[in-house]
């Protein structure tokens, strides 16, 4: 069983103060299937960490590693996935504003390190 991804559930459900019967209702899953992952009774398989990512709102791709079915990538990239996951949940005007609000900030930075 995948001990690390329960630890990691573990970890991400404190850090969203939710409790395993929140997170199942949240993944529209029975508690008995977050509790056996949790517990490392049965690992999670697809279904249930798209499920689990959709609850936590996380890009797929992360729970996805966490759960050992792709590749782990370095934590800077796991924050771009998650910014690139949340504006692509935006509407068009709210993306540009994004974009903008970035090319904003870069241009602050560098006149900052002149």
């Amino acid at each position: 069983m995948n001990t690390i991804f329960s630890e990691w559930l573990v970890s991400e459900m404190a850090a969203r103060d939710m409790s395993q019967a929140d997170l199942a209702r949240g993944a529209g899953v029975t508690r008995t299937a977050i509790s056996d992952v949790v517990n490392g009774r049965r690992n999670p398989g697809r279904e249930l960490a798209t499920s689990i990512a959709k609850a936590f709102s996380l890009p797929p791709e992360q729970v996805f590693r966490a759960a050992g079915f792709l590749p782990p990538v370095a934590k800077m990239n796991e924050e771009i996935e998650q910014i690139v996951h949340k504006v692509g949940q935006l509407n068009k005007q709210d993306q540009q504003e994004v974009l903008a609000y970035i090319r904003m900030k870069k241009n602050i930075r560098k006149k900052n390190e002149r």
